[in-house]
């Protein structure tokens, strides 16, 4: 398997959102373009896997976190509802982590997020996951996540909010 940088390859990034789509079982044309316009903020990291035949079944982006930029517009008043608003203040937000269905459990995502934030420089990551999405949940509070707040709604579904401590 191959690890390669989701940045500047235009051909790779049709193909994550492809994957994406395909992964989540969901339809966006918006998904191409949106992982290109995050790929330019500021401390964008971005990575796929591949498998042996080329095949993306990993993927994983994020980015500082800034004033400004939807997620952490919508995290900002749930965080300070519940006293947790230190967590963006040096944050690097984990904006995607997408595992083909029929490889989860195998290391992947843990491979992909430990790698991605390894050269982070910020003091802390955030994420979110789905309520109803028990796998996800479970790989996140494994690998040292903590929660930080629940029944968070950016839309109409429920969100968690899980941080980590990085340095």
């Amino acid at each position: 398997m191959k690890i390669r940088e989701l940045a500047g390859d235009a051909a790779l990034i049709e193909a994550a959102a492809i994957f994406y789509q395909e992964a989540w079982q969901v339809s966006d044309g918006d998904i191409a373009p949106r992982f290109v316009r995050h790929s330019t903020y500021p401390g964008y990291q971005g990575l796929v896997q591949l498998d042996e035949k080329g095949q993306l079944v990993g993927l994983v982006y994020g980015y500082i976190s800034r004033p400004g930029q939807y997620y952490h517009d919508l995290l900002r008043p749930a965080l300070q509802d519940i006293n947790k608003l230190k967590w963006l203040d040096d944050c690097f937000e984990i904006v995607e982590l997408v595992i083909s269905p029929s490889m989860r459990g195998v290391g992947i995502g843990a491979a992909l997020l430990d790698r991605l934030l390894d050269g982070v420089p910020n003091q802390t990551a955030v994420l979110t996951a789905r309520e109803n999405n028990g796998g996800a949940i479970r790989f996140y509070e494994r690998n040292g996540w903590v929660l930080l707040g629940d029944s968070f709604y950016p839309n109409d579904k429920a969100y968690r909010i899980y941080g980590k401590k990085l340095k």
